[in-house]
C-alpha cells in the first residue's frame, strides 16, 4: 500500500545509495527469499513446482513415439492404460466440440462486442468494477494486514494500498479532458482579476493524477508553469490551498519537510504528520524526490534539525526499515509485557523500547498488542503514552501509535485539533485536507469525525473559515 500513486510519472530518480523498493506481500504469506540479504539455502524444497502439461492447439503434430529420456525407469515395464474408470479430462484437456475452431484460412468469427463494423465496441463491464475499490492507507503507510480470523476484531479498515478509480464513481462523474481543464484555468486567470470560481472547480475537485496531467497541458499549450500561475493570481489562505492543490503529492511532502526544517527553529508538527505512518516504499520515494529537488540528504537535514529521543525517533523513520511483511514471527504477549515494564511497570520509562516498537513492528502485529495491553492493563496505549512521554516526543508516539490503530480517527482528530479553541491554525488545516483528500479516504476521516465529534465536518470548516478560503475547503471535503 502506497500513500502515491503508482503511475505518477513524476521521474523522480532514487537519491545516491537507495536500495530498491521492498516487494509488499499479504501477511502470512511465505517470503522467499527473506529480507535483508540472508544466503538463500541449498535446496529449497519443492521449488520449482512441477509445471503442467498444456494440451496441443489444434491441427498441431502429435508427439513423438519415444518418451522423455529416463521414462520409464530402466527395467520397468511401460506405463499401463488409465483405469477404464478415470475421467477422460484427468490430466490433458478435453477434445474440442465439433465447430469450436475454425479450418485453416477462414475469416475469424465476429466478436460479439462489435455489433457494426463503423460503431465503438461496447465492452459489458463486470458490476464488481462499477464501485472504486476500498482504501486499505496506501494512507497515505502500508499497513499489513493479518489473516482475517485474528484482525477481523481488532484492524480498523485501512484507508490506502489499492488505488481508488478516480474517474467515474468516484467522483460522480467523467472528468473533462486535462487540455480543457487547462483552458479553464487559462480563462480564469487572463485579463483583470482572477475567477477563483472557475479555479476551485478545476484544482478542488480533481485528483492528483489528473492535477499532473492538466500541469503538463498547461505548458504545452500555454508554455507556463502552471503552479508559477495560480500563485501569481492567489494570495492568503486562498492562495496556499491552490497553489498546494497544484503540486503532485510527493513534491508537496518534499517542500513541506524542507519548510519545516529551514530557518530558526523546527516545525515539529509538520514533520509529523509527513514522516510518521509511512511505508518503506514511500519513504524511499519521498527521500529521493527530495534529493532531486533540493539536492541534500532528507535523513541529514532532518537529523540536522532534531535532538535527543526525538531524533533517534525520525531517525529509524526515515530510515524506512520496518518490516512491513511481518517475516520475523512476533510473540503479542512478549510485547505486551515488554511494553508495560518500559513504562508503567518501571520507575522512569523506557524511551527506547516505546520507540523500536512502534517504529519497527508490522501495524497488523502492533493492533493486536494495543488491544491485548488494553485488555491486560486496562488503558489505551495512547494514554500509556501521554503519562510516560511530555513534549514532541510525547506528541509524536500518540501520533504514531492513533495512526496505527486507526489512519481516518487520526486525521480526524489532528483536523479537530487545527480548529479548536480561538483562531484557526490554517497551515494545518490546509495542509491535512490536501494531503487527504483522496475521495475514499475523505469519507472515511468524515465519518470518524461524525462519530467522534457529533458534528459534520464540513460544517465545521465552514463555521472556521471564508470566502474564497472556505470555498476551497469545502469543495475538497464534498458532501456530508
Amino acid at each position: 500500500m502506497s500513500y502515491y500513486p503508482p503511475a505518477q510519472g513524476y521521474g523522480y530518480p532514487p537519491y545516491p545509495g537507495a536500495p530498491p523498493p521492498p516487494t509488499q506481500y499479504a501477511a502470512g504469506t511465505p517470503v522467499y527469499p527473506p529480507p535483508h540479504g540472508t544466503p538463500a539455502p541449498s535446496a529449497y524444497p519443492g521449488y520449482p513446482p512441477p509445471q503442467p502439461a498444456y494440451g496441443a492447439y489444434p491441427g498441431a503434430p502429435p508427439p513423438p513415439a519415444a518418451a522423455a529420456p529416463g521414462y520409464p525407469p530402466p527395467g520397468a515395464a511401460p506405463y499401463p492404460a488409465p483405469h477404464p474408470h478415470q475421467p477422460a479430462a484427468y490430466g490433458a484437456y478435453a477434445p474440442p466440440a465439433p465447430g469450436v475452431h475454425p479450418p485453416p484460412g477462414a475469416p475469424p468469427a465476429a466478436s460479439p462486442y462489435l455489433a457494426h463494423p463503423t460503431h465503438t465496441p461496447t465492452i459489458p463491464i463486470s458490476p464488481a468494477l462499477t464501485h472504486a475499490p476500498s482504501m486499505a492507507p496506501t494512507l497515505p503507510h502500508a499497513p499489513t494486514m493479518a489473516p482475517a480470523h485474528t484482525m477481523m476484531s481488532v484492524a480498523p479498515t485501512m484507508p490506502m494500498g489499492t488505488q481508488p478509480s478516480y474517474y467515474g464513481t468516484a467522483y460522480g462523474t467523467t472528468l473533462p479532458s486535462p487540455q480543457q481543464d487547462a483552458a479553464t484555468i487559462r480563462d480564469a486567470c487572463r485579463g483583470f482579476g482572477t475567477d477563483e470560481k472557475k479555479l476551485i472547480g478545476v484544482l478542488a475537485k480533481r485528483p492528483a493524477e489528473h492535477i499532473a496531467l492538466v500541469a503538463t497541458a498547461y505548458r504545452q499549450l500555454y508554455g507556463k508553469d502552471l503552479e508559477e500561475t495560480v500563485r501569481k493570481e492567489t494570495s492568503g489562505d486562498f492562495g496556499r490551498v491552490m497553489r498546494f492543490l497544484c503540486l503532485p503529492p510527493i513534491v508537496l511532502d518534499a517542500e513541506l519537510v524542507r519548510d519545516a526544517c529551514i530557518g530558526a527553529g523546527t516545525n515539529e508538527r509538520q514533520l509529523i504528520e509527513v514522516l510518521l505512518g509511512r511505508s518503506n516504499n514511500d519513504m524511499a520515494q519521498l527521500k529521493g524526490a527530495y534529493y532531486q529537488r533540493y539536492h541534500k540528504s532528507l535523513e541529514q537535514v532532518v537529523r540536522d534539525d532534531l535532538s535527543g529521543d526525538l531524533k533517534k525517533l525520525f531517525t529509524i523513520v526515515v530510515e524506512g526499515k520496518r518490516d512491513e511483511v511481518g517475516y520475523y514471527q512476533y510473540n503479542v504477549e512478549a510485547d505486551v509485557q515488554a511494553l508495560y515494564k518500559a513504562g508503567a511497570g518501571r520507575l522512569g520509562t523506557d524511551e527506547m523500547e516505546f520507540i523500536r516498537m512502534l517504529t519497527n513492528r508490522p501495524d497488523a502485529h502492533l493492533r493486536q498488542v494495543f488491544a491485548q495491553y488494553q485488555a491486560r492493563h486496562g488503558r489505551k496505549i495512547t494514554k500509556v503514552i501521554k503519562k510516560e512521554f511530555s513534549f514532541n516526543l510525547k506528541t509524536s508516539l500518540v501520533y504514531l501509535a492513533s495512526w496505527i490503530m486507526d489512519p481516518a480517527h487520526c486525521v480526524a482528530k489532528q483536523l479537530e485539533k487545527a480548529m479548536r479553541g480561538a483562531g484557526t491554525n490554517d497551515q494545518a488545516l490546509t495542509r491535512l485536507l490536501v494531503r487527504h483528500r483522496n475521495p475514499q479516504f475523505m469519507a472515511q476521516v468524515k465519518a470518524a469525525y461524525h462519530r467522534k465529534y457529533k458534528k459534520s465536518l464540513r460544517d465545521r470548516v465552514k463555521g472556521e473559515t471564508s470566502f474564497h478560503y472556505k470555498n476551497a475547503l469545502v469543495a475538497i471535503i464534498g458532501d456530508n
